[in-house]
């Protein structure tokens, strides 16, 4: 097999997992539905899963997704047109001196929608992947465009890891398999992940408003809208979702991979307030959502991830999902030119291994 055809290969796959012609239904999150004797929340559907009701529809014609595969597999055979700034990776000595200097609360984006979040005595991470591709092949598919920030043998005290989906660039096998002290850490997954993460000291699959507690340390799992799939055949069988984790009076909101709604995030941001007396900094997924009219629905674009973040009412938003994977046709570095622009001072824009202390409420 050649190099190009394999790159092919691997990414019309990942394209294919990436962005299913399916459209999820819109139904709701936290009623129930009844049928028959039974009583069950709405996106709890026969053999999986959907989005809450008012969702952005995901519409694409045969059409439009055979030219998004046979643009991707051009386009990842022959680069990207534009690049990262210069500066976009911290180097590895500033990645630590800022780790060592950083307050009792902070974040470290070690790339793409993995962060080291750090809250007191916690430490907790988030999507974890490591690996050099976003593929289910190690030969082919997106490839990271810069190594992770931190490397896995590094991060020997974790206390949780959390993951918002099952995509492949959330959900990195290679990654859980050698994380450090894996029997020790605590895994917190949507429900139908669980398998995924056996080996860990604990497996919680949580649905939408479901809490876990560590000690002090609370995560809430949230609605997200979405999808999930690792093949082609089991599209919405795992649940999606976004995450608050909360401790040491400090609050991290992260987003998962989602499009905006008119309420969700309201109704979370208002969850959140009650419970943790709002949101600290939220995690920001505002990448690949070129072309619009196909990513419409499954990812939000850069002012969108502004929008759910004034719904959240975030102090503070970190753009993530961008700058690390090809995954989508916008240039490299416009989701966080275009985020900075639309949130102005409540913008956060991190460089790959970049560490930020949380403000106090």
């Amino acid at each position: 097999m050649s190099i190009q055809f394999g790159a092919a290969l691997g990414l019309v796959f990942m394209s294919g997992i990436l962005a299913s012609c399916g459209s999820p239904a819109s139904l709701a999150s936290d009623a129930t539905r009844e049928g028959g004797d039974l009583k069950r929340p709405y996106h709890h559907i026969d053999g999986g899963f959907q989005n809450p009701p008012n969702s952005p529809e995901r519409t694409k014609s045969v059409f439009k997704t055979l030219r998004f595969f046979s643009q991707a597999v051009a386009r990842n055979i022959a680069g990207p047109d534009d690049s990262l700034p210069a500066d976009h990776v911290l180097p590895p000595s500033d990645v630590q001196a800022q780790l060592q200097q950083s307050g009792a609360n902070s974040v470290t984006w070690i790339g793409h929608a993995t962060f080291l979040v750090k809250l007191g005595d916690y430490n907790i991470l988030t999507d974890p992947m490591f690996s050099k591709r976003a593929s289910p092949f190690s030969f082919a598919g997106p490839e990271r465009l810069s190594p992770p920030a931190l490397d896995l043998s590094e991060l020997t005290d974790i206390d949780a890891v959390v993951i918002s989906h099952s995509h492949y660039d959330h959900l990195d096998l290679a990654s859980l398999q050698d994380l450090p002290n894996k029997e020790q850490v605590t895994a917190i997954v949507p429900l139908g992940l669980g398998k995924y993460v056996q080996g860990f000291g604990q497996i919680h699959e949580v649905d939408w408003y479901d809490r876990v507690k560590i000690g002090a340390l609370e995560v809430s799992a949230y609605p997200a809208i979405h999808w999930s799939s690792r093949t082609p055949f089991d599209q919405d069988e795992t649940l999606w979702m976004s995450y608050a984790i909360h401790a040491n009076g400090a609050t991290v909101y992260h987003t998962g991979d989602t499009e905006t709604h008119p309420s969700v995030f309201k109704d979370i941001g208002e969850d959140m307030q009650t419970r943790y007396g709002g949101g600290n900094l939220g995690l920001m997924s505002i990448g690949a959502y070129a072309p619009r009219d196909f990513m419409y629905g499954a990812h939000m674009d850069p002012e969108g991830g502004v929008a759910i973040g004034m719904d959240l009412k975030c102090q503070e938003m970190v753009p993530m999902h961008w700058g690390t994977f090809i995954l989508s046709f916008e240039p490299l570095v416009e989701p966080a030119e275009r985020f900075e622009k639309a949130a102005g001072d409540l913008s956060r824009r991190l460089r790959i291994g970049e560490t930020l202390s949380l403000k106090a409420f």
